[in-house]
């Protein structure tokens, strides 16, 4: 159908990490305390058998953070404005894991979270909102596009593509993002709100991540 053609990406462009805070809240009570280089994570074994989410991340009808994914990381903001920044800074999960896996049944890869601070080998709240954005904003090939073999849901990606773009407040902007192609939040469909993440049967290393 003319006027619905679907671009793909022709390499992966590099994608910087994303540095943000969330400038509407108020400054913390001082500066933000690492985990000394060392720290010891319990055994591996122990570590993924018993994991709880940080509360900030949990699934939620009402999530504690209101965050667009197709969008940078510093457009997050808390739904309670006394939530303090430093929060972002904390382990993602009780206990720490060094690394984690994100799965949704809307797209057929998993997103990998790592910590973005190699000295400490624990994946912090910030890690996980910024590692979210960083991998939904690959590009998609006409190879994975061809995972989805239901021509229905490869309409409504597509279409969720062009509605991305089109947000964009200039035609210039418009058109040199369709160019640059599908990205993987388009498999999301427009259901770009995050939800949380829940447990799942794999351990505490992978997650559902949710999204309306």
């Amino acid at each position: 159908m003319p006027g619905k053609h679907v671009r793909f990406a022709d390499s992966i462009p590099e994608t910087p990490s994303p540095t943000w805070t969330i400038s509407s809240l108020p400054s913390s009570t001082g500066p933000i305390t690492p985990l000394p280089v060392g720290y010891a994570l319990p055994p591996m074994q122990g570590l993924f058998a018993v994991c709880r989410i940080n509360p900030i991340l949990a699934a939620s009808m009402t999530p504690r953070v209101i965050y667009d994914v197709s969008l940078l990381p510093s457009t997050v903001v808390p739904r309670d404005p006394k939530v303090p920044d430093y929060v972002l800074s904390e382990p993602a999960t009780e206990p720490p894991v060094p690394y984690m896996e994100l799965v949704s049944s809307r797209i057929p890869w998993k997103i990998i979270i790592h910590p973005s601070n190699r000295e400490v080998s624990i994946v912090t709240v910030g890690d996980v909102i910024a590692g979210i954005y960083r991998n939904l904003r690959l590009p998609v090939s006409p190879a994975e596009f061809s995972l989805v073999q239901s021509k229905d849901q490869q309409t409504r990606i597509s279409d969720a593509y062009r509605r991305r773009c089109k947000r964009l407040p200039t035609a210039e902007a418009i058109a040199k993002d369709l160019k640059k192609g599908l990205k993987r939040v388009d498999f999301l469909e427009g259901s770009n709100i995050f939800s949380g993440l829940s447990a799942t049967k794999e351990g505490g290393h992978v997650w559902q991540l949710h999204a309306s």
